[in-house]
């Protein structure tokens, strides 16, 4: 099984611990991937800095396939992320730098190495995305982050006639709307609700996993990624939705435990 991830990676800042980790979802869920013991590619952009640096040589370190990781001139994308009490993660307003990130399209021979992946892994606010929509194949199992969906359920519906796992972060209210759109699509949808635990719905159907316990929660930076590789290699390969939602609220366990969103990779 090999997955292609695109295409963020970023160098977050935490000032309350004055602090510098790596994240964002591609880089996470890449190295998520490979820590469940499957092929992963980033594909993306870095800036030639001290950032960029970092990030490539901890992909390097952990086996994720850099071949179509460039390091560009101008800066690495970057964040910034506090904390409150209980471990839950907010960015900084204005903080958020796209640096070379933000302009990066893959390329004619990126989109070729790609399509060699089974599990295509992105996230809808990305400008790679409806060229992935364009491009994915029935071979090709498309799991697609929509991260906040209030700001973006005019794409989900779309999305649920190409992509075979839409993820979206929201609230228990939205459950309804979800599992009748759900009706009319063949598309997984998940709703993950931080502490509140995780839903599925697909065909009108609905599933609930709660969060698992942890004393601390530390961080919840990157909690998303490791749960959505965990449950899409999960459901890639068994096809069974509760044991996808547990293996995805085991992995998320694991990523709060820590500061930044690649905790125990």
């Amino acid at each position: 099984m090999k997955v292609a991830c695109f295409s963020v990676a970023a160098m977050d800042f935490f000032p309350q611990k004055n602090q510098h980790f790596a994240g964002g979802n591609s880089l996470n869920q890449a190295l998520r991937f490979r820590q469940l013991g499957h092929e992963a590619v980033f594909f993306g952009a870095l800036g030639r800095d001290e950032a960029g640096d970092s990030i490539l040589a901890l992909l390097k370190s952990r086996g994720v396939d850099t071949r179509c990781c460039y390091q560009l001139p101008g800066r690495t994308a970057s964040n910034q992320i506090v904390n409150d009490a209980a471990g839950e993660r907010f960015g900084v307003a204005g903080a958020w730098d796209g640096g070379v990130y933000g302009a990066f399209k893959l390329s004619a021979s990126d989109w070729q190495q790609v399509c060699r992946c089974d599990i295509w892994a992105t996230h809808a606010n990305g400008i790679n995305y409806p060229e992935a929509l364009a491009r994915k194949a029935e071979a090709h199992f498309l799991a697609v982050d929509f991260l906040d969906a209030s700001e973006t359920m005019e794409q989900l519906e779309p999305s649920l006639n190409v992509a075979d796992i839409v993820y979206v972060g929201g609230e228990a209210a939205m459950a309804e709307q979800l599992c009748e759109v759900s009706r009319r699509h063949a598309g997984l949808i998940v709703l993950t609700l931080g502490a509140g635990g995780s839903l599925a719905f697909q065909r009108g159907q609905t599933w609930k996993q709660h969060a698992l316990p942890i004393d601390p929660v530390v961080d919840c930076t990157g909690c998303g990624d490791a749960f959505q590789a965990a449950f899409t290699a999960h459901y890639y390969q068994h096809r069974d939705i509760p044991a996808a939602l547990q293996a995805g609220a085991e992995l998320g366990r694991k990523a709060a435990s820590g500061y930044g969103g690649v905790t125990g990779c």
